[in-house]
């Protein structure tokens, strides 16, 4: 045999690698709400399934406590069955996670064709010792021994917690205040020697459906004042259109009504009291809108030291 035909023979071009097919089922992990000591926290799955109806599916659940206080593996999951509102506690047993302490859990569940939601619920055992601290949460979503789909998120544990206290129905149009009160809640041990606290008053979006609440001249026409001590103090509510900010302007203190700091000793509360009502001056005809409160540990990026509640305000 020639040279020439061992060369052509040899060099063939090896066949294309070929892509895996993508799987027909996908899950996302969604947070619903703080995860506080004591506190039942939902934990939304999101699924989509281009595939088969299943008339049973298996979810395998795992939860990490390496970025967790000590004690913290002492939690509770409950979850809920499809078109069910009652909760249903699942039960846990160790896992071995390569040193670390891990729990794990499974229950079954129909997989309709299409979007379709899973939910649970996480109650932590222990408070925060530092920022920043988690659970871990994994689902493997499978049929039989074959894995459809699976996704890795966190749990993160709040350090601080605002919580919407009280509030009138109606803001006045004439005679008294309407009262509004928050109450701001270090639930960790950490000791926050300042905490800052933000207020902000908006008007309801036009499209309902949005959710959102945006900065509207007619909030001018709304006399809020806040107590400091054991005084009442005036509050500008105007959103005349301000003057070019910086660069290094804090987009989260723009618009605020009220800006200041407050000290939060660990497992301590402050209570922040509003009053409102409307003057002769605010348009007529029925109003709604949200009268919010944040607080933050400020210059820390960690979303466990930042929390933000709404109070609904409607004038009529």
């Amino acid at each position: 045999m020639s040279i020439a035909v061992l060369t052509a023979c040899t060099s063939e071009k090896p066949p294309a690698k070929t892509e895996p097919p993508a799987s027909p089922v996908s899950l996302k992990f969604q947070r619903l709400d703080d995860y506080a000591k004591g506190t039942p926290g939902r934990i939304l799955f999101e699924v989509e399934n281009e595939g088969p109806y299943r008339e049973v599916a298996d979810i395998d659940l795992s939860f990490d406590f390496k970025n967790a206080p000590k004690g913290g593996d002492g939690i509770s999951v409950e979850y809920q069955e499809p078109k069910s509102h009652s909760w249903k506690i699942l039960r846990l047993s160790p896992k071995d996670a390569e040193g670390a302490k891990a729990l794990e859990g499974s229950y079954q569940v129909p997989l309709p064709r299409g979007a379709s939601t899973l939910m649970l619920r996480l109650t932590p055992a222990a408070r925060p010792t530092t920022s920043g601290q988690s659970i871990g949460v994994t689902a493997n979503l499978r049929s039989g021994r074959k894995t459809l789909a699976s996704h890795h998120g966190t749990a993160p544990l709040a350090n601080l917690q605002v919580v919407a206290d009280s509030g009138n129905d109606y803001v006045r149009r004439e005679g008294g205040w309407s009262e509004y009160s928050f109450s701001v809640n270090n639930i960790s041990t950490v000791d926050y020697p300042k905490i800052q606290v933000l207020a902000s008053v908006c008007k309801d979006s036009e499209d309902a459906w949005s959710g959102d609440c945006e900065s509207d001249e007619s909030t001018s026409g709304l006399h809020i004042q806040w107590k400091a001590r054991d005084s009442w103090k005036n509050l500008e509510t105007s959103s005349e259109e301000a003057d070019p900010k910086p660069d290094d302007v804090d987009l989260m203190e723009i618009d605020t009504i009220l800006n200041t700091n407050i000290p939060l000793p660990p497992r301590k509360s402050r209570i922040i009291h509003f009053r409102i009502r409307a003057t002769s001056d605010f348009p007529t005809g029925n109003w709604s809108g949200q009268l919010q409160l944040l607080a933050r540990h400020k210059g820390d990026e960690s979303t466990t030291e930042f929390s933000v509640e709404n109070s609904s305000l409607r004038v009529k």
